[in-house]
C-alpha cells in the first residue's frame, strides 16, 4: 500500500509539473537521458521503405494508420524523408516531407525538420520536427528510433519501432523489447500501429515536390 501511494504521488507530481510547463505529454522528470550512438552506423543502409510497426502513444496521431516512410539520401548525405499516412476514419492520405541532418558523419543522431521552404524558426517548431536517434537497427528487418525534448523541469520522449514489413515476427519483437529494456525504456508504453486495409500511397517525386536548400 505504501509503495503504491509513493508511485501515485510521483505520477501526480509529474502531471502537475507538466501542466505548469504547459505540456501534457511529459514522460519523466529532469532532462532527457543521454544514449550512445549506434556503433558502425551506416546511413546508406537506412534508405528505402520503412513501416511503422509500433510506437508510443501520441494524441495527435490517434487517427493515423498505415504510416510509411520512404528514405533517400541527397548529395550531402542528408536524409530526405517522405512520410505517408492514411486517416483510418476518412481514408484520406496525408504526405509530409522532411530533411534529416546527421549530427556528424557516421552519427545515428539527426535533426529532423519539415519542408524548409518555410522559415527555419517556424519549421523547427512544427509537429515532428526535433532531434532523433536510431538506437538500434539491423537495416533489413527493424529499426528502433527515439526522440526526446526537454521542458526545463521534465522531458517528453517518444519511441518508434520501424520494420521493412508492416509486421514483425514474435521472436524479433521479443529481441527489440530486450533492447528497449537495456535502454531503460518500457515496452509497455508501445501501441501497435494501425496497419489494416492499407493501400499504396499516391506517388509523388520528393525532389519535384520540394526543393531542400543546402544546410547553412
Amino acid at each position: 500500500m505504501k509503495v503504491s501511494r509513493v508511485l501515485w504521488t510521483h505520477k501526480l507530481s509529474l502531471m502537475l509539473l507538466c501542466a505548469l510547463a504547459g505540456r501534457a505529454t511529459c514522460t519523466g522528470l529532469g532532462k532527457c537521458p543521454i544514449y550512445p550512438q549506434f556503433p558502425d552506423y551506416d546511413i546508406t543502409r537506412m534508405t528505402g521503405t520503412w513501416y511503422e510497426v509500433e510506437r508510443s502513444f501520441h494524441l495527435m496521431e490517434i487517427s493515423a494508420s498505415c504510416t510509411e516512410l520512404r528514405v533517400e539520401l541527397n548529395d550531402r548525405q542528408q536524409l530526405l524523408i517522405t512520410v505517408n499516412t492514411l486517416n483510418r476514419w476518412t481514408r484520406g492520405q496525408t504526405t509530409s516531407y522532411g530533411l534529416g541532418i546527421p549530427s556528424h558523419s557516421g552519427s545515428s543522431a539527426f535533426r529532423y525538420r519539415l519542408n524548409n521552404r518555410m522559415p527555419y524558426i517556424i519549421g523547427r517548431m512544427l509537429p515532428g520536427a526535433g532531434q532523433y536517434l536510431v538506437l538500434a537497427t539491423d537495416y533489413t528487418q527493424f529499426a528502433v528510433v527515439w526522440s526526446c525534448t526537454n521542458y526545463s523541469i521534465a522531458h517528453s520522449d517518444r519511441i518508434w519501432i520501424l520494420g521493412r514489413q508492416r509486421d514483425i515476427e514474435a521472436g524479433l519483437r521479443a529481441r527489440i523489447y530486450t533492447i528497449l529494456t537495456q535502454f531503460k525504456l518500457d515496452p509497455d508504453r508501445l501501441i501497435l500501429a494501425k496497419n489494416d486495409n492499407c493501400t499504396a500511397p499516391t506517388e509523388i517525386n520528393t525532389y519535384d515536390y520540394f526543393v531542400f536548400q543546402s544546410e547553412k
